[in-house]
């Protein structure tokens, strides 16, 4: 949950996104976004999905990446 919270941190702010903005994209509350980045949240499929499309990256390397060592 940790790596993934990392993950999408990084990718939220490569795209000049806020928490907010990212919450809205994806329909949750902030606090949500926020649980998620600091790897304290898990997450449905349908949220990763929501998730990787807000921040225009395909899922499967979303995924792929969330088990890679370079994060």
């Amino acid at each position: 949950m940790v790596r993934l919270g990392l993950l999408i941190k990084e990718l939220r702010e490569k795209e000049k996104i806020t928490q907010e903005q990212l919450s809205r994209l994806c329909n949750v509350d902030i606090r949500t976004v926020q649980r998620i980045e600091k790897g304290k949240q898990n997450i449905s499929i349908s949220l990763l999905f929501s998730l990787a499309d807000s921040l225009k990256i395909k899922s499967s390397v979303l995924v792929s990446q969330m088990f890679s060592e370079n994060i």
